[in-house]
């Protein structure tokens, strides 16, 4: 019995060290140990076959991956941090992304559009307020209570309004080229994700040579005297009335197409942040719920951990019991 005692202290097979235990444990005259049965013997084994170790490292590696997700999408703020997290979603969110830059480049182009009409606009103001004004002095000059005096100072504020009506037609510039002189006859807004999403401004030239009926332009009136003044207010060809009714025009149009654009412009911003949302709630990480995770987690690596070392020791005592409790 001691010669067999002394060969399971060498040996090296779990398998073999199985059988020897069971030799031991049935042969005759051996005080035998607590444990009652021998299935209860050859359930706790050792080296590769310590099921409660295994049985704990699975459990381990499980927590530690758990621990690492929950800390990566913490640290990180997405819920998605690699394609293996939600392969559809990363495609759709991919897309989604797209979506948004695409609405965003747009905005721009909007804006840009806006800012182009808001020229335009308050240019035609300006020169519809000097033509009120070129009216006005037009009708001071009709009348027989003013002299011919007071006629070359309203002539000479006449051609004052009508330079500063050419000064700001030429300065209503977008990109180096003026849009009411008649060098930018047209612009094309890009207002959509698609080729064909676009919007189109259309210019004319304000100049006082251009304005006015023909035979009639503003740059040809002279109300130095007072047959000159009574043609400027005309009733048949009205010149001054016919230049204010095409720059009214005009900003009327302007006005319309400046509100397109702004509906557009509110459109694409509510689609973006509609996308936007959608996109966050396929990427981004609830704090809250991977806050509980890593908790849970953390905790079950604290167990795990344990019942590995529980695991090991167990077996160690087995061993020990079995080779030293009394097999004389």
């Amino acid at each position: 019995m001691q010669t067999l005692q002394n060969c399971v202290k060498n040996v090296k097979s779990p398998k073999v060290f199985q059988v020897a235990v069971s030799l031991i444990y049935d042969f005759p005259g051996v005080n035998q140990p607590v444990i009652t049965t021998l299935g209860e013997i050859m359930s706790t084994r050792i080296g590769s076959y310590n099921e409660d170790a295994f049985n704990a490292v699975k459990a381990l590696t499980k927590a530690n991956a758990a621990v690492t997700q929950a800390s990566e999408r913490i640290s990180s703020g997405l819920r998605v941090n690699h394609a293996a997290d939600d392969p559809g979603g990363l495609a759709l969110a991919t897309r989604l992304q797209a979506q948004v830059s695409s609405n965003s480049k747009v905005m721009d182009n909007l804006y840009q559009g806006v800012a182009v009409t808001q020229i335009v606009d308050d240019s035609l103001s300006q020169i519809n307020d000097l033509l009120t004004n070129m009216k006005t002095l037009a009708l001071d000059s009709a009348t027989s209570t003013v002299d011919s005096t007071q006629r070359a100072i309203n002539q000479a504020q006449f051609e004052d309004y009508r330079t500063t009506i050419d000064s700001i037609a030429n300065s209503a510039l977008w990109n180096g080229s003026s849009l009411l002189n008649g060098d930018t006859t047209s612009m094309s807004i890009h207002s959509g994700a698609g080729s064909t999403d676009t919007t189109s401004l259309s210019f004319e030239s304000v100049l006082s040579s251009v304005l006015g009926p023909a035979g009639s332009k503003l740059s040809t009136l002279d109300i130095s005297t007072q047959a000159g003044a009574l043609a400027a207010i005309d009733a048949t060809s009205k010149p001054i009335d016919t230049a204010m009714d095409s720059v009214s025009s005009l900003q009327g149009y302007i006005g319309a197409k400046q509100n397109i654009l702004e509906i557009q412009s509110a459109v694409a911003s509510n689609r973006m942040t509609i996308q936007s949302q959608a996109m966050g709630h396929i990427m981004n990480a609830d704090i809250a719920s991977e806050t509980a995770n890593l908790a849970a987690g953390q905790i079950q690596q604290d167990a795990s951990t344990a019942m590995l070392t529980q695991a090991v020791s167990m077996n160690k005592s087995l061993v020990s019991y079995l080779l030293h409790s009394g097999w004389n």
